[in-house]
Order: structure tokens, then sequence, then C-alpha cells
């Protein structure tokens, strides 16, 4: 029966868990949680050792990786979409000064659920340095896979192509898996998490393992509930952090296109009694339960589930070993098979002798010479043959290579011309729209002269100044007229520092007097804020 052990790997601690699988049934033999202080290797040899796994598949997760997403169309054929995709992420590595020689990276596709005609591309790119030191922990044991967890965990639930969830991994660090249709859509990564509480409670226990088992038995209650003396100080360390994860949750929630059937809440986290509560108070929409891995419902685990609940993570890595890996995540290096070496192999075997040894035979007779004649010749003309096929193929791959490249970079040219015809489609609304506001502007200006008190001239005189003091960075998305003289700028640039000389220069030149900010707002890398001033 087949074996895999999972083995999840943070700072100072290890999860780890042994399956056993047996037909359609699934068994966990061994698991556990295992704190280390600085050398996890001693630890890992125990673990590997305890649970007589030196000789099955061991399947790790990798750190501290990196996700991004593109898009390119169905169309293509899978090699000239990896072409595609890489070089999406080298311009991203060149324009955000990322190194991408030390990055080793895999992507899957999924099927845009807003355009059939492109897929939707999760690029994951892993530190090559940290992929080598976590391999070199398992020194002298048989790797199977490095995986990131938060594409690994998705192990645990059986999803069917209309399934639409979250997954909600709390470990050191939070990872939020958003499933559409059956599918990975994205990756969502939090810095807050168990790690964050941990460090508050180890304050007080100077022990991460005691400060675990502090986790283990509190119980966070409504926000009505009232907690004891005790509690107290780690109820509010940990409902802080909860608070940050579930309201991310919720935003992500909030922002999908698609309706999301149920929250699954796991890792380190689910120590915590109640858990599950304190998400469904904050999310009554959707709802939110502790994950349980599919296999749990049939009965084959002996434990108490909160138990086994707690290593979810490394479940999910062993159930890679066990066939559910995607193999396009794996971050190990697969073995080439050699042609020439199976030829080779071959040829041995056609003329081994007594059993494989290298022993002649009796001196062959008349009908034998002619058959090893005629086996040579075939093989002669074979090998020929599949030489000149070997030339044919690699002629033909090399101009269609040469095509596809070509095809390649049509599209993406495309794809740029595309951007930029989008993007003076958008700067042309977002004009029209000023010049609209500006024609509603004046049109205000004469039919309210009796609410407001504002000079002929002042308007025009007021945008020509303004025209020439905006700087190269910012852009004024919107001007109304407020009460009396009052006037609302809004305006949006990559930096407050840009947005800021820009209310300066209003202040200094009198453009405006009693100039401040009433709103401001950061929104995909963007800064957005609404000035107000008075006509002078």
């Amino acid at each position: 029966m087949p074996s895999s052990l999972g083995v999840y790997i943070e700072d100072g601690l290890i999860k780890y868990a042994k399956l056993q699988k047996d037909k359609d049934s699934i068994k966990v033999e061994a698991f556990n949680i295992e704190f280390y202080d600085n050398d996890p290797i001693p630890t890992l040899k125990k673990i590997i050792t305890e649970t007589n796994s030196s000789k099955i598949p061991i399947c790790v997760n990798i750190s501290d990786e990196l996700y991004n997403y593109f898009e390119v169309f169905a169309k293509l054929e899978k090699k000239d979409i990896k072409k595609s995709v890489d070089l999406e992420f080298d311009l991203l590595c060149s324009e955000k000064g990322y190194n991408i020689k030390t990055l080793e990276t895999r992507f899957i596709l999924m099927k845009s659920t807003e355009n059939a005609e492109k897929y939707k591309v999760l690029y994951i790119a892993a530190n090559k340095s940290e992929i080598n030191q976590k391999t070199k922990l398992f020194d002298g044991y048989k790797i199977h896979s490095l995986t990131p967890i938060s594409t690994s965990i998705t192990n645990l639930v059986e999803i069917d192509e209309k399934d639409n969830a979250i997954i909600v991994n709390i470990e050191n660090e939070t990872k939020i898996t958003t499933i559409i249709e059956g599918q990975i859509y994205r990756v969502d990564m939090l810095q807050d998490g168990m790690g964050t509480i941990l460090k508050e409670i180890n304050k007080i226990e100077n022990s991460d393992k005691k400060s675990y088992e502090v986790c283990k038995n509190i119980t966070i209650y409504s926000q009505d509930s009232q907690v004891s003396e005790d509690d107290g100080e780690y109820i509010k360390d940990i409902t802080r952090v909860l608070h940050k994860i579930v309201t991310e949750t919720r935003e992500i929630l909030e922002s999908s296109f698609i309706q999301i059937d149920k929250i699954y809440i796991t890792g380190l986290g689910t120590a915590i009694n109640n858990i599950d509560l304190f998400f469904q108070e904050y999310i009554q929409a959707t709802k939110c339960e502790i994950l349980k891995p599919f296999f749990a419902e049939s009965g084959s685990i002996k434990v108490p589930i909160k138990e086994y609940i707690e290593v979810n993570s490394a479940i999910a890595l062993a159930l890679n070993g066990l066939g559910y890996l995607n193999r396009d995540l794996n971050f190990t290096v697969a073995p080439k098979v050699s042609l020439d070496a199976d030829v080779g192999e071959l040829i041995k075997q056609l003329f081994a002798y007594n059993g494989g040894t290298n022993e002649a035979k009796a001196p062959l007779d008349k009908d034998e010479k002619l058959l090893v004649r005629l086996i040579i010749c075939t093989l002669v003309i074979l090998f020929t043959y599949i030489a000149f096929s070997k030339y044919s193929i690699n002629k033909i791959i090399e101009r269609e290579e040469e095509v596809a490249n070509a095809k390649i970079d049509a599209m993406i040219e495309l794809e740029k011309i595309q951007k930029d015809v989008d993007k003076i489609n958008t700067e042309c609304e977002a004009y029209e729209l000023s010049l609209e506001s500006l024609r509603k502007l004046s049109e205000d200006v004469n039919e309210s002269q009796t609410n407001r008190i504002i000079a002929k001239d002042s308007i025009p005189n007021f945008l020509n100044k303004m025209m020439f003091l905006i700087p190269q960075r910012v852009k004024v998305t919107s001007i109304k007229n407020g009460e009396g003289k009052k006037i609302l700028i809004g305006a949006e640039a990559e930096k407050y520092e840009q947005l800021g000389y820009f209310m300066a220069a209003l202040r200094t030149e009198n453009v405006l007097l009693n100039v401040r900010t009433t709103t401001g707002i950061m929104q995909d890398d963007i800064v957005k804020i609404t000035i107000e001033g008075k006509l002078p």
C-alpha cells in the first residue's frame, strides 16, 4: 500500500502527517506538531525515523513565494503560452527590480470567467536559494514534491466544477485561497497570523510551545460576551489579529463577482476554540466552518477531529504523494528520460548471452550466422532511419518554433497596442467627464446667482491658474462647485508627496483659500484625494 509523509515547515515549527492509501481508503498513520529552536534537521530526522518514512515519498512546502496574474490567448499551444507568460514575468521583474536569475517559477492555467478567449494564469515564483536550503534539510531522503501550501491545501476538499469557496489557512502567516467554479482563482497573503499571536503571548510565556498550549485552551466568544481576567490580555491580542484576517476575508468575499458558497478555516489558528463562530459573526451571509479533510468523513480517522485538523497543512502536502499532486506546481527538478540510454539498454538485451553474461555461446551454425547478419542489417537500417527522422523532426520543430515565436511577438505587440488604446480611451473619458463637470459648473453659476456670490471671471481665472500648477504625475479627475465659493477638486497620483505639492501650489499661489483635503484613499497603488478650497 502506498504511503506518503507530508512535512510543513515554518520558523520554529514543523507539522507532519504520514498517510497510507488502500484502494479508495486513506488512513492517517501518524501526525504531530514539533517545535525547534535553531536547526530543524535533528527534529526532521527524528520524525522520519519514528514514522518509518526514510524510503517513502516526502512532500514539503515552499516558502516566501510570490504570486502574480497574467492573461494569455486560449488558442495558443501550451509551449507558446509558457513563452508568453515567461516574457510577461520578465517585464514585471524589470519593472519591480527583481533578479529573475534567482527565481524558480511555475504556473497554472485557469479558464477566464470573464473572457472565453483567454486563460488566466496564476504565476508563482520562489527563491532558488530557499528551495536549495529546504532540499538540503532532507539530504539522503526522497523528496517527492516541493509545492506552495496555498495551492496544495485544496487537496483537502473535493471540489466540483461549480464550487465557489474560500480557504483561509492561518499559519504563521495567513494565506487565503479563492476557488471559483472549481479552480484556484487567486491567492492573497497576509503577514498577520498565528505567528503574530504566538509572538505576543510568548512575551509572557517565554516558550512557543507553551504559547501554543495557551491558544488551545482559550475560547473566543461573541463581541458582547465577557472574558475572564486571566485570559483577558491574551484575548485582546488574539481578537485583534483575527479581526484583521476576517476583515480581509470579507473584503475578498465582497469583491468577488460570483457568489461564494462556503468559507473554510484551517491551519494553526484552528487551535483557538470557536474561531469558526468568530468568522461567522462577521461574515453572516456565507457559511463559515472548520476545514475537515474529505476522507475524514468516512470515519477512517479514529482520533479527536480537533487534533488532526491542526496539521491540515501537512495532510494536504502528504496527499501530493498519493496522487493528488498538481505537477505543474512542483518545484522539485524532474529527471529527464534519455532516449539514447534506453536504446543502448535495448541493444544490450538483444545481444546478451547466457542469461545476460558476456560469455559467448558455442560456435554458431550457418543458419544462426545468417540470422545474426540479418539482425545487424535491420538494426543498421533502423538506426539510420531514426537518425534521419530525428534530423527531419528537429528541422520541423525549429521552423515551428520560429513561427510560434513570431506569433507570440505579434500577439504581445497587439496586446500592448490594445492596452495603449484602452488607456487613451480611459483618459478621453476622464477628460470628457471633467469638461462636462466644467460645463455644468458654468451653468450652475448662471442659474444660482442668488445662492452664490462668485465674480464673473473667478472660475475662468481659477481654471487658467490651476492648469499651470498641476504637477506632471498628478491627474485631476473632477472639479465640482460646492456651496457658495467652495470648490472640490478630485485628484490622484502614485505618491502622497506629489499631491501635497499640488495642494501647496494652490495655497501659495492664492488660487484657492483655506485649502485642505477632505478624503483620501489608496486603490491599486494610486492615491486618490479630494481637495477643498474657496475662490478668492
